[in-house]
């Protein structure tokens, strides 16, 4: 499971159903215009800022009253954190000063807000400008999602919430967004998760931030673009980015009809992150995916993650906060990414084994695997190991409903059913939440369910019947080396990071990390956690002297479960 698939959970909660609110927005009275002009600028053949310019029809802002907002942190990234005097507003009065306000800083580094309000009541139509620089922002984890606003292989990208500080309000607006590319490179286009070039839509000003943006010299597929589905990149990544963009428009394409809607649009942008690791996170119709250099991804690497974040498109996440409901959106995005590809026969049987058992890996050799969902959502950026939770400890959920409705049946239901119940009641506005989910899953299974789900949330280990995977598939017994760092993982997040908590006789004492010493670069750890046989190296400054230390992250010995074949069952028969 790579770091991309990592990093989504509390993202996908903060994207809910803003596509669905744009198409319900329009049947309504044209709402006011929001004009957007983003307008990048390039210095020595790299874009160094891109200026932004908002048109707001008649707003009628008052003092007291929030006007504009932007994150000041989103998902441990921080922003472009305007002050009050970066941003210029004019009405027909002329211009209006700013008054700045700060949130309460959110302690789980999550996200909180600065907010603006108008020194006097504006006149008329209001513009809103300010300039956006394009640098490279270092998560403090290392693994946390690229949104900040970064130049690229001659042009730039990023998401909205990095850069883009918009009206605070939640209502619609009929959006017109278009790129002025003048100080651009020759042959320069812009695309963002709705669309390639000028683009009109209805909808409330989340659309904009929780999309990308990406402009300059781009590559992408199908070429030319203009669809409903594309793929975008900048400069040569290290794999085979075509190989990749053809596998995942088919699975795109299976993805979609199984969800009935096959015209759903949806994009994928491709970036180069300037530190070691992945990352990535799903946004309106569309999915960011980070990579780099070391360890550089392979096209068949990046395939379950993209086809992960393409089930996130109909399933999302429930309402509800962080932590407690991230089991369902993450659990069922890990549950149907390879079910469907497999299904559709884009992945073998040995392939969609192979994921079971990474799973099983991931998620027996967690030695946090007990955590209640309720310290989920404090520990979520601090350690990766309960980051893995909601994606290992849902799918083995889903996986164990999905059999025992299959059992009860007799075979003539199974979890889609569930699925397509749930997802039917968020399209006629009804409640997509836990409540929901209980409501369905009890009638379907009794009683038993209620407990069952209980367990699962207080952290009971899930374990699926032998046949939870099909008739191809046996369980058996595992054991498994818990994922150990050999310190507090807190140490990567510290300012200045250094270790801390070393603990006596694990493999990072015994490879010579000690207390005290500096950490210089940031430490990816999700993918080596599903991986038994992954070695870490940390680089180090001791007494003024640098030192890389590598060794295996594992500690005690625990009993799970995996999966084998079962002998003499023809693939034709094995996918359920």
């Amino acid at each position: 499971m790579s770091a991309a698939r990592m990093i989504t959970t509390a993202v996908s909660a903060m994207i809910g159903a803003l596509s669905l609110g744009s198409a319900a927005a329009a049947q309504d009275a044209a709402p006011p215009s929001l004009d957007v002009t983003l307008k990048p600028h390039t210095t020595d053949q790299a874009v160094d800022y891109i200026d932004v310019q908002l048109k707001v029809q008649a707003p009628a802002a008052r003092p007291g009253e929030a006007f504009l907002k932007l994150p000041m942190v989103f998902a441990s990234v921080e922003t472009a954190r305007y002050g009050a005097n970066d941003i210029k507003v004019t009405d027909q009065a002329g211009p209006v000063a700013l008054v700045q306000k700060d949130d309460p800083v959110d302690p789980s580094n999550f996200m909180y807000f600065r907010r603006w309000e108008v020194s006097r009541p504006t006149v008329g139509d209001v513009t809103v400008s300010y300039r956006a620089p394009a640098r490279a922002y270092r998560p403090k984890l290392g693994s946390g999602p690229p949104f900040d606003l970064r130049p690229e292989a001659g042009g730039l990208n990023g998401a909205g919430v990095s850069f883009l500080a918009l009206p605070d309000k939640s209502t619609p607006y009929s959006i017109h967004l278009k790129w002025d590319l003048a100080a651009m490179p020759s042959g320069s286009h812009g695309a963002w998760s709705l669309g390639e070039g000028e683009v009109r839509t209805v909808g409330p000003v989340d659309l904009l931030a929780h999309s990308y943006y990406m402009a300059g010299p781009i590559s992408s597929y199908p070429s030319p673009g203009g669809g409903p589905f594309g793929i975008y990149w900048l400069g040569e990544p290290p794999f085979d980015a075509q190989a990749v963009a053809v596998w995942t428009q088919k699975a795109h394409t299976a993805i979609a009809g199984f969800f009935g809607e096959p015209d759903k649009p949806y994009r994928v942008f491709f970036r180069k992150n300037p530190y070691p690791g992945a990352g990535g996170a799903g946004l309106v119709n569309s999915f960011m995916s980070g990579f780099s250099d070391t360890p550089a991804p392979t096209a068949d690497s990046m395939r379950g993650h993209l086809a992960h974040e393409i089930v996130h498109n109909w399933t999302g996440s429930l309402s509800g906060p962080n932590g407690i409901v991230s089991w369902y959106g993450e659990g069922m995005a890990e549950y149907y990414d390879p079910v469907l590809t497999w299904r559709a026969g884009l992945i073998t049987t040995d392939e969609f084994l192979a994921d079971v058992n990474q799973r099983a890996q991931s998620y027996y050799g967690n030695a946090m695997n007990t955590a209640p969902a309720s310290e989920i959502a404090a520990k979520f950026w601090s350690d990766t190991r309960v980051r893995k939770l909601p994606y290992d400890r849902g799918s083995f959920y889903l996986s164990t409903v999905d059999a025992e409705i299959r059992a009860k049946s007799g075979g003539q239901r199974k979890l889609d059913d569930l699925t397509f119940a749930m997802l039917d009641r968020q399209k006629r506005g009804l409640s997509y939440d836990t409540d929901a989910w209980l409501e369905l899953v009890t009638a379907e299974l009794g009683p038993k369910a209620k407990v069952e789900f209980d367990d699962m949330m207080a952290g009971r280990l899930m374990v699926p019947p032998s046949n939870a995977f099909g008739p191809c598939f046996k369980r058996e017994t595992a054991s498994y080396r818990n994922f150990e760092l050999g310190f507090d993982s807190a140490s990567l997040t510290s300012n200045p990071r250094r270790v801390q908590g070393l603990v006596a006789g694990s493999a990072a004492e015994k490879a010579g990390v000690r207390d005290g010493d500096e950490i210089t670069t940031a430490v990816v750890l999700d993918a080596i956690q599903g991986d038994a046989k992954a070695e870490l190296t940390i680089d180090l400054k001791r007494d003024g002297k640098p030192l890389a230390i590598t060794y295996l992250p594992r500690g005690k010995t625990v009993e799970g479960y995996r999966w084998a074949r079962v002998a003499n069952v023809p693939d034709a028969a094995c996918a359920i």
